[in-house]
């Protein structure tokens, strides 16, 4: 009885479940970090599939039945039904993973096959007559050992662990092991590994022969596949797969006929208990790679991720909930943002390009942002897009900036196709780095530099040593000089294909079966393009200095409109609707997005600024309170417009790389903002700012802001609905860190005349806090789960400890324990959350960028070439942070909600 008691006590109890949670997210953290520096299978034998790591799993797993039990959950909805869906997952989850198996396939063109190969290795040992196997994952890390003993014969076999030497990516790892039987030792070296199906090392006792094997192993299934054929499409004029299928016959014994079947991504066929999805293919495209998968814990484990919806959705309406509870508090208190948009400046000319340039910038106006911004072009990726987004991009990368000498990016580009004798001489490609500057013997100040003041007067380029110099080291021992030259030498290079015309891919080679186009250069000596069109080409240069000179431009347009009609005729099936075509322009020249970054931060902080002044003179500014809301309603309004123009333009959700996502992140805190928090005007400065932020991010030099096409397996509604709703969580959770930020400057400013409106202010703000960070840590996990069923239909797995998948799961814990800890009366304390409120987002940046640029896997950046180094912002940032949290002390008193 007394044993019962302290295992209630104990086992059951906050303190126990906090604990586990924290062993198993500190684990997985580690894990990413093993993975990073030694290999996948390390991480795992140490920590993902290691017998405690399982250990820990079952313990939460009891202790939170135990604490349903216990506390009685089933009388709060929304509760109980979330953590019996916690319980529910981890039951599918132990299903697929002892009893499930996966396997690869690979059918070549008009043969059939039966056999697949196992994901899993196994150590054999085959004899004439027997057949023994053990599944056997080896790694760099961790302990390797093993003993294997076997009755052969009348006589044990005994095999023991040496060494093992792990084979880097391709290549074949090797075993060592000693062989015992019959009293005689012998030691042998394997090959193999997964993946691998290697002749077996023999081994020979007398008249006994033993066969031993390390590596995969084929698996027989009940019926065979033939491919009819592999069908490979790419975006026209590139290399870039859209989508890849395989048309397949299944021979089924059971079945009169062979039944026809096309797989392809994000399309998986189901027959008989085994998903085979789409993989991929061989080179020469005549053979396709499919990946086998049979999973029973699949409805468990869906059936737990539909019971997560509706316990997350229940637990804002049961009655007692936190939420509620928190929501109640709110209604009984009260509280409750400012302006302009950025514009461009230009650079001082010289005198002898002033007048060049005043008269170009005059004339080309109309025919620039007009009808040359609609003219379509094709990337390098294969997007048909209009010229106007190609002006901005390459203007953007080249100055930094989308605007020089008061000319649109269009006029810019418009300028260097028609006068590059001209525009190689204006000082347009931004240099920052001040020992470049040294080099060049240039000024300090000096801000643009020309292309061909980059050369001297024999045609060397100045930076030839340092550039080759730079190239040749590692990535990891370049400086910030060799990383900058490297940078100025691509802008260079940008600004030295945009003169010549390369960019510009505007001519379609008629009947090309890949719709490929091709620039004017090119097309002049292109036999398959017609003369009428080569002329046409001719007449629309000639006809552009006739407009720069004369103002003259009907028949540049004339020439311009031909050629459009020629990229009808030629590729209308692949090319954009006109509409879509007008919205792209527009979307362009509004620049909205990067006006937003300078409005949301002079709403912030004016609204910031409004909200103390406010709470130092006692008195309220309702009217002002007011226009704040209305200016930040204004401005989500604009923010949603953007984003659902660039959902048109692109034809895919806009959240499909890092500059999309980050924008869509800003969106969110704005949303929350608008939704949520719209009654305190400190909870608006903090939303204001967070996506002023976010936005400031989304528009740095290393986030390219390109509309791009989606490679195959990103065309998926499941991965809309994961990525919309995981990355609008970061919002919700970027307000809660932001809103700790606040309360602990409350805190510090917290003084004996002061206290009681202060604490009253950091109430407030704690709750809300709070119920930010319960929707974003809803929206955090069910997003995470949703990309288990994408990853699931897409690719036969929920999970594979890919880094960013376990930062993922790493974040959910840290928010899980932060919105517990109130239950250990200890850690209750508004100081306390507010610190890890503040904190836990470090876990959300580790999982958006240091994921993406520190360590290896499927969502890295960082598995190309080497880590940057550390900016040594991030160790001044946590300085202050850690100093705030100090001098926040003083002011720690304040009554719990």
């Amino acid at each position: 009885m007394k044993f019962i008691s302290l295992l209630g006590k104990h086992f059951f109890s906050y303190p126990f479940i906090l604990f586990m949670l924290f062993i198993l997210g500190l684990g997985a953290g580690v894990a990413t970090f093993i993975e990073s520096a030694y290999d996948t299978q390390s991480a795992k034998v140490v920590v993902y599939d290691a017998l405690w790591y399982e250990g820990v799993m079952l313990l939460l797993t009891l202790s939170l039945l135990g604490i349903i039990y216990k506390n009685k959950m089933w009388k709060k909805f929304g509760a109980f039904v979330l953590h019996v869906a916690f319980v529910a997952i981890l039951i599918g989850a132990a299903l697929t993973r002892y009893f499930g198996y996966e396997g690869v396939i690979h059918i070549r063109e008009g043969l059939s096959e039966h056999e697949m190969l196992s994901v899993q290795p196994y150590f054999q040992i085959r004899t004439e007559k027997e057949l023994f196997e053990y599944p056997l994952a080896l790694a760099q890390l961790g302990n390797n050992a093993f003993s294997y003993s076997e009755m052969i014969d009348g006589k044990v076999l005994h095999v023991n662990y040496k060494s093992f030497h792990a084979g880097s990516k391709g290549e074949l790892s090797s075993l060592m092991v000693e062989a015992t039987y019959d009293n005689k030792l012998k030691t042998v070296k394997i090959e193999g590994g997964a993946g691998w199906i290697e002749p077996p090392t023999l081994l020979r006792f007398d008249d006994v022969e033993i066969a031993l094997s390390w590596g995969s192993k084929v698996v027989e299934l009940p019926f065979s596949f033939k491919l009819i054929k592999f069908e490979l499409e790419r975006y026209p004029g590139s290399k870039s797969p859209s989508s890849y299928a395989s048309e397949i016959e299944v021979l089924d014994k059971a079945e009169e006929r062979a039944l026809p079947y096309r797989i392809f991504m994000n399309h998986p066929l189901h027959y008989k208990g085994y998903t085979f999805f789409q993989s991929s293919y061989d080179t020469d495209e005549k053979g396709t790679i499919l990946e086998v998968n049979k999973d029973p814990g699949k409805w468990p484990t869906y059936f737990g991720y539909f019971l997560l919806c509706v316990g997350f959705i229940g637990n804002f309406f049961t009655k007692g909930s936190r939420f509620l509870k928190l929501r109640a508090f709110l209604q009984k208190s009260a509280l409750a943002l400012l302006l302009p948009l950025l514009l461009s400046s230009s650079l001082p000319l010289k005198a002898d390009t002033t007048d060049s340039l005043e008269l170009f910038r005059k004339n080309s106006y109309e025919h620039a942002n007009g009808a040359f911004s609609a003219l379509l072009v094709q990337d390098y990726a294969g997007r048909i897009k209009p010229i106007s987004t190609e002006a901005v991009e390459i203007v953007h990368k080249i100055a930094g900036k989308s605007s020089l000498f008061g000319l649109s990016p269009e006029q810019m580009i418009l300028g260097m196709s028609s006068n590059a004798a001209l525009w190689q001489e204006l000082p347009i490609i931004k240099l920052s780095n001040t020992n470049i500057k040294k080099v060049l013997s240039l000024p300090p100040e000096t801000e643009y530099v020309s292309f061909a003041s980059m050369f001297d007067d024999e045609g060397y380029y100045k930076l030839a040593k340092q550039v080759s110099a730079a190239n040749q080291k590692a990535g990891s021992k370049r400086d910030t000089f060799d990383n900058d030259v490297i940078k100025f030498d691509e802008k260079l290079n940008i600004a030295y294909l945009t003169l010549k015309g390369v960019f510009f891919k505007f001519i379609p080679i008629p009947n090309d079966a890949t719709h490929t186009w091709i620039a004017p250069n090119d097309a002049f000596s292109n036999p398959m393009v017609s003369r009428e069109v080569k002329s046409t080409l001719n007449d629309y240069f000639v006809a552009l200095q006739e407009g720069v000179a004369n103002n003259h431009w009907e028949n540049a347009n004339k020439a311009l409109s031909l050629l459009k009609e020629n990229q009808r005729i030629q590729s209308g099936e692949i090319m954009p609707s006109e509409t879509r075509i007008r919205a792209e322009v527009l979307y362009n020249h509004m620049g909205l997005f990067q006006k937003l970054v300078g409005f949301y931060f002079l709403l912030g902080f004016g609204a910031f600024a409004l909200a103390v002044f406010s709470i130092f003179t006692c008195k309220r500014y309702p009217r002002l309170e007011k226009v704040v809301l209305s200016l930040f309603i204004a401005a989500f309004i604009v923010h949603t417009f953007g984003l659902a123009l660039r959902w048109y333009i692109s034809g895919h959700a806009p959240w499909s790389d890092s500059y999309e996502s980050m924008v869509y992140i800003g969106w969110s805190a704005s949303f929350a903002g608008v939704m949520v928090f719209r009654k305190s005007i400190l909870s608006l400065a903090a939303a204001a700012i967070l996506a002023a932020i976010v936005m400031l991010v989304a528009h740095m030099s290393f986030v390219n802001p390109q509309i791009t096409n989606l490679v195959p397996v990103l065309k998926s509604y499941w991965l809309t609905i994961h990525v919309s709703v995981i990355t609008a969580s970061y919002g919700f959770l970027g307000m809660g860190a932001l809103l700790g930020l606040i309360t602990l400057v409350l805190m510090m400013l917290k003084n004996k005349k002061n206290a009681s409106l202060m604490n009253e202010q950091i109430r407030h703000l704690v709750a809300i806090n709070e119920i930010s960070l319960i929707i974003g840590l809803c929206m955090l996990t069910i997003g995470n789960f949703f990309g288990g069923i994408w990853a699931n239909e897409s690719w036969g797995r929920y999970w594979g400890w890919d880094p960013k998948e376990t930062w993922s799961f790493v974040s959910i814990i840290v928010y899980a324990l932060i919105l517990h800890l109130r239950f250990i009366p200890k850690l209750n304390s508004v100081y306390l959350f507010s610190i890890v409120s503040l904190l836990g987002y470090s876990s959300i940046m580790m999982t958006y960028f240091g994921v993406n640029f520190y360590l290896t896997g499927m969502h890295s950046y960082a598995a190309t070439g080497a880590s940057p180094a550390v900016p040594s912002f991030v160790y001044y940032t946590l300085l202050c942070v850690v100093a705030l949290c100090a001098l926040a002390y003083k002011g720690r008193d304040v009554k719990t909600i």
